[in-house]
């Protein structure tokens, strides 16, 4: 079953020159869009890409490079991951014999 959207009850004004709004519509039409899709999808991706970048861990450049000096450290499995990567192992080898 298919979801459906959530209905489209909100209005956007936006003021702009004749010769801005010819264009988009130009553009909209060769992209064979309606004029409301051709602006408001790369306005929703834009604002999507500041929401994100804005929800980015930011780090002090000591804390980068607390970071960078971790990850150069060769990886150790906790006991519970290898007790849990050993089992996996053994299922996956019973399963195959």
């Amino acid at each position: 079953m298919t979801a459906l959207a959530p209905a489209k009850t909100e209005r956007l004004n936006l003021r702009l020159s004749a010769e801005a709004r010819d264009t988009l519509r130009a553009a909209a039409e060769l992209a064979q869009q309606d004029l409301t899709s051709f602006i408001l999808g790369p306005a929703l991706q834009n604002a999507r890409d500041i929401l994100l970048q804005d929800a980015l861990i930011k780090l002090t450049p000591a804390e980068a490079l607390q970071v960078e000096r971790a990850l150069d450290e060769p990886a150790v499995a906790s006991k519970p991951l290898a007790d849990l990567i050993t089992r996996v192992r053994a299922t996956r080898e019973a399963t195959e014999a």
